[in-house]
């Protein structure tokens, strides 16, 4: 990943993965945009406004940007899973309407890790690491009062300074958000 993760701005608020290897049996597959599926890895990286791609088509590393040098800090959170994504809590998203409630959810904390496991299901897992106590125990009542609102099902914890938030939902739900 480093040779990928050198092509990524250095001071990106989101960083993800993507191990399309691990995703082509799986109905999220089909979902990936077009340019993403000849590639074995993704590595993606949002520093307003540039989005910048790098990812592996066999040997050949293709990227969006210019190589960069020293990869992101959060990068550090990165998982080893198929999906992951890491955000700094002062990232600014581009999401519109119910989803710009992320954002808001987001800015209580100090990052935000959220990596998912694909099969029949996406099983996936937050987990936003507050600065206080005060503001973990705020993100953990906005999030079930998010929850309870839009009858979702999730499973919210919180551990210190860290809100743990586990679900499950389906390719198609996802694809719908976007």
């Amino acid at each position: 990943m480093a040779e990928l993760a050198a092509h990524i701005p250095t001071n990106a608020s989101v960083v993800a993965g993507l191990d399309i290897d691990r995703l082509r049996s799986t109905p999220l597959y089909a979902k990936l945009p077009e340019s993403f599926r000849e590639a074995s890895y993704v590595l993606a990286g949002y520093e307003p406004p540039a989005l910048v791609t790098a990812f592996r088509v066999g040997a050949r590393v293709v990227s969006t940007g210019p190589r960069v040098g020293a990869p992101p800090q959060i990068l550090g959170y990165a998982a080893d899973t198929p999906v992951w994504v890491v955000a700094r809590g002062d990232a600014a998203l581009p999401l519109a309407g119910n989803l710009a409630n992320l954002t808001r959810l987001l800015r209580q904390t100090g990052y935000t890790r959220v990596t998912a496991r694909v099969g029949e299901r996406i099983e996936f897992a937050a987990e936003g690491v507050c600065a206080s106590q005060q503001a973990a125990e705020h993100l953990e009542q906005n999030v079930r009062a998010i929850a309870t609102l839009a009858n979702l099902p999730l499973e919210v914890r919180r551990e210190g300074l860290t809100v743990h938030v586990t679900g499950s939902t389906t390719a198609d739900a996802v694809a719908r958000l976007f």
